[in-house]
């Protein structure tokens, strides 16, 4: 006990956080969300200093009791900006929850939200109805995927433009008639991100052009009921080459985008 003392002692003190991390609330109000209040079943994010600094050390004792040793538990107590990269923002913030406990919380923030959508995801569609689809390999789940084309916005762009540079990046297609078909919270425990989903008339087919960093092999052109299918399935089989793969179906701006498409605008 008196070895866990001194170290304890000899920790830093618990940071108060960065003026970045206060710049960044303070300054993009729509992008991190209102604060809340606890007293109204909603998390509420804590902003004085001193009420952060109690929150840290709740949170690491928390830890401890865990059997994390004392310097992860007072690592991962500390609130402000944990990391941030040309692309995300990694934020811990101080909490109150419904409940009344207090705590920490993380979010992933989209550079690209700050000045509005962070990207969006097109349903791209043929005069037949017949849709546009990517099979793309992704990093992150380490396969095969076939999804709607989709990226991210760039500073200043428009949602449109976006929409039409994604298109033509990714399919080759040119865009006409957008239709706003609502926003997706892709995971709304961890990332603040609104995606808005379109849907438009694809036309001119040209070569697509992805990014260096895209694996997009090629794309699919399969009706409403293919779709449905492959939803239901959960895969699809098609060409890489000369090997048939079996390419997972379980993109949420597919389903999304399919769903109001079906329920909305193609009753007939």
């Amino acid at each position: 006990m008196k070895f866990l003392i001194f170290f304890l002692l000899s920790l830093p003190l618990i940071a108060v956080p960065s003026q970045h991390y206060y710049d960044l609330l303070n300054q993009n109000p729509k992008c991190f969300g209102i604060l809340g209040n606890h007293e109204r079943e909603e998390i509420e994010i804590v902003t004085s200093p001193n009420e952060i600094a109690e929150i840290e050390e709740i949170a690491q004792l928390r830890l401890m009791n865990l059997g994390h040793p004392p310097s992860e538990a007072h690592a991962w107590s500390r609130v402000g900006i944990v990391a941030e990269d040309q692309y995300l923002y990694w934020i811990r913030d101080a909490v109150i929850f419904p409940s009344g406990a207090q705590g920490t919380y993380d979010r992933i923030l989209w550079k690209s939200g700050l000045d509005g959508a962070p990207g969006i995801a097109i349903l791209p569609y043929l005069p037949d109805r017949k849709i546009v689809v990517n099979v793309n390999y992704r990093h992150a789940t380490r396969s095969w995927e076939i999804e709607l084309p989709r990226g991210a916005r760039h500073e200043g762009e428009t949602l449109r433009a976006a929409a039409a540079r994604e298109l033509k990046e990714e399919t080759g297609y040119q865009l006409d008639e957008t239709l706003l078909l609502g926003t997706l919270a892709v995971d709304s425990g961890i990332l603040t991100s609104l995606v808005p989903v379109f849907a438009c008339k694809a036309y001119s087919p040209e070569k697509n052009n992805p990014d260096f960093s895209e694996a997009i092999s090629k794309n699919l052109i399969l009706s409403l009921s293919e779709l449905e299918e492959a939803l239901l399935q959960g895969f699809w089989n098609t060409t890489i080459g000369d090997k048939t793969i079996r390419a997972n179906v379980r993109d949420p701006f597919l389903a999304y985008g399919l769903l109001h498409m079906k329920l909305r605008h193609w009753q007939e």
